[in-house]
């Protein structure tokens, strides 16, 4: 966590500090950020960086976080209260695909932080991540129970672990379908991903019996 004086800046640069070690991160290689060239675009001194942040990796988690937020932030403002779990999910789905199309550092920053083995934490935001996640999906599947919307007749929390796997197992399907191909994820087919995403939507109603 950045230190109390980065707390006291004004605004607008803590909000250019926060945006730009953002983009260095989602640019290169961890081991490749140069601090001083990250303090040369912020124009501060390279040791006033040492005096908000504790270290590199500090700032890296600053980073992260605030990607996080922003990523989760468009989910979270989806109004559920009326919405079936499955309109949820597609609508999760959509505000996700947006994220990344309008946000491309803070999604290229979550993708290698969470998936790229040059993360000097990948383990601690994978689990950070899927925290954050199984708390929104356990709010919505109570609520769906609840409603009537969705079976009651198996725990939530087996719903959850259930949902929790598929989504994240999904976004890791396209991430590693646009790497393969040399590619962002915002460069794969918009129809491609759309008919996966139906797919995978009609896996999640009605499962793989034949039955």
């Amino acid at each position: 966590m950045p230190k109390s004086t980065f707390f006291n800046l004004p605004k607008e640069k803590r909000n250019r500090i926060t945006n730009t070690l953002i983009k260095y991160f989602a640019t290169k290689p961890y081991e490749q950020v140069d601090i001083e060239d990250v303090a040369k675009e912020c124009k501060v001194a390279k040791g006033s960086m040492y005096q908000y942040f504790e270290n590199k990796k500090d700032m890296y988690l600053h980073a992260v976080n605030e990607a996080m937020k922003a990523s989760l932030k468009l989910v979270e403002n989806i109004d559920f209260e009326q919405l079936s779990l499955f309109e949820f999910l597609e609508k999760s789905f959509e505000s996700t695909w947006n994220f990344f199309v309008n946000n491309p550092y803070e999604s290229l920053l979550l993708e290698k932080a969470a998936f790229h083995d040059d993360s000097p934490c990948k383990d601690e935001i994978q689990s950070l991540l899927k925290e954050r996640t199984k708390a929104l999906l356990n709010d919505i599947v109570t609520k769906n129970q609840k409603s009537g919307f969705i079976r009651n007749d198996i725990p939530a929390e087996i719903i959850v672990v259930f949902l929790e796997g598929a989504t994240w197992s999904l976004k890791r399907y396209f991430m590693d379908l646009a790497k393969r191909m040399g590619n962002k994820i915002v460069e794969l087919s918009k129809d491609y991903v759309s008919e996966v995403r139906k797919q995978w939507m009609e896996l999640v109603k009605n499962g793989i019996s034949k039955i």
